[in-house]
């Protein structure tokens, strides 16, 4: 036989009230502890970013003639060796942990001998005394410097540095050509459905529109001055009817300009693609901001490979024949050699040495309507972006064998200089 069990009623212990208080007051002390350890580690661990100016006296077996030009292949590779050499320096000392980037400005010339201008960015515990930093980076360039192996050779001397506010570090970068700000890796199929940008992702693009209807895209090359595609032009002629709007969306720019003056290559002739380019003058100059600010021009000299990291951008539409869009997009292209998009296949003999074939030969991943006149970029070794190509025409959009056609702007950097002075 089974039996149930047996449920036996329990008397309730009851807790004395000082037990009661004595735990309310240890559960407290913890929690205050813990508090306490937080705030320790949050004060102590957070980071704060500290920029610096400094300029370094050097010599070097060029001239300064040679690299003393912004955006020059000499420039670049001057920049390149002294920034090296700076990291370098700070990544072989005790501030390797904190030491983010440098970043040469510019270079000038002065009575004995030559300055590079640079950014320096360290992130340093909240908690570390700023003096003892500076004194500390003053050191490790004075003695790092002086032990370096050029050429250039550093005065290590006269090396200075300044503490600076990211607001003066932010007008230094933004007066140099080709830089980005909230810079994204995505790698999206085309504008035509493609990726949206942020704010500040390329800064030099802008929006031309015709009685405030966007008809085209163009390009920031200094703070009054615009290159874009002669075709944009061939029936829209008056500048006063025409605006430049700055900023990822088009409805809520960032700013906007008149147009003072129109210039269209001499040689294009509609209905012939060749000579696509123009430049056009803007109403009044526009301040650099981190959204708005120029690209870098290529030396005439200057070559772009097949398989140069490329993205091109524009307000274009999703689709052949479809419409603009309010917020810009990118999209990434390779470059493809001239020989291959003048096959039969693909454009069969039409792109000329003025042009530059950029896409995929699977198609997907092209520019549209829209984007005309707009740029096609790619950056140096170190980081900085150039213009390489103006959106200029194509077989429909992202079709397989028919990638987008640019104009080639090394092959127009004259022109731009005697129009512009840029």
């Amino acid at each position: 036989m089974y039996r149930p069990a047996v449920v036996r009623a329990r008397r309730r212990a009851c807790l004395e009230p000082w037990v009661i208080g004595l735990i309310t007051f240890i559960s407290l002390i913890v929690l205050a502890v813990c508090i306490g350890l937080i705030v320790h580690y949050v004060r102590y661990n957070k980071k704060t970013t500290y920029n610096y100016y400094s300029t370094l006296p050097f010599t070097s077996d060029k001239l300064y003639g040679e690299f003393g030009k912004e955006a020059s292949k000499n420039f670049t590779e001057m920049s390149q060796k002294i920034e090296s050499m700076v990291n370098n320096a700070f990544h072989k000392s005790s501030l390797r942990q904190a030491f983010v980037k440098s970043h040469i400005i510019k270079f000038s010339q002065e009575e004995h001998g030559v300055l590079a201008h640079m950014l320096l960015i360290f992130r340093f515990p909240s908690s570390e005394d700023p003096e003892t930093i500076n004194k500390i980076i003053q050191h490790v360039l004075h003695k790092k410097l002086q032990d370096a192996v050029g050429p250039p050779k550093f005065n290590s001397e006269f090396v200075e540095i300044k503490k600076i506010n990211k607001t003066e570090t932010d007008n230094f970068l933004n007066n140099c050509c080709g830089t980005r700000r909230n810079k994204t890796t995505t790698q999206s199929l085309r504008i035509v459905g493609g990726t949206e940008v942020q704010e500040g992702e390329w800064p030099w693009q802008a929006s031309l529109q015709w009685d405030g209807i966007h008809r085209c895209g163009a390009t920031l090359i200094n703070d009054t001055w615009l290159v874009s595609a002669a075709h944009c032009f061939r029936t829209y002629k008056d500048p006063a009817r025409w605006t430049a709007s700055f900023g990822v969306k088009i409805e809520t720019p960032k700013m906007k300009q008149g147009l003072r003056r129109i210039i269209v290559h001499e040689k294009y002739k509609y209905p012939s693609h060749d000579y696509d380019i123009s430049v056009a003058e803007l109403s009044s100059p526009v301040p650099y901001t981190n959204a708005v600010h120029r690209i870098c021009l290529p030396d005439a000299s200057r070559e772009f490979h097949p398989g140069d990291e490329m993205f091109v951008t524009g307000f274009g539409a999703l689709q052949n024949d479809g419409s603009s869009q309010n917020h810009l997009r990118q999209v990434q292209v390779d470059l493809i050699d001239t020989k291959i998009c003048n096959e039969h296949k693909a454009y069969n003999n039409a792109i000329t040495p003025r042009m530059l074939c950029a896409g995929s030969l699977k198609g997907n991943r092209d520019a549209c309507q829209g984007d005309s006149g707009g740029p096609l970029v790619s950056p140096d070794a170190r980081g900085m972006w150039y213009l390489a190509g103006i959106v200029s025409w194509g077989d429909e959009c992202g079709h397989p064998n028919k990638p987008g056609v640019y104009a080639r702007v090394t092959a127009f950097r004259d022109w731009i200089t005697s129009k512009t002075g840029v």
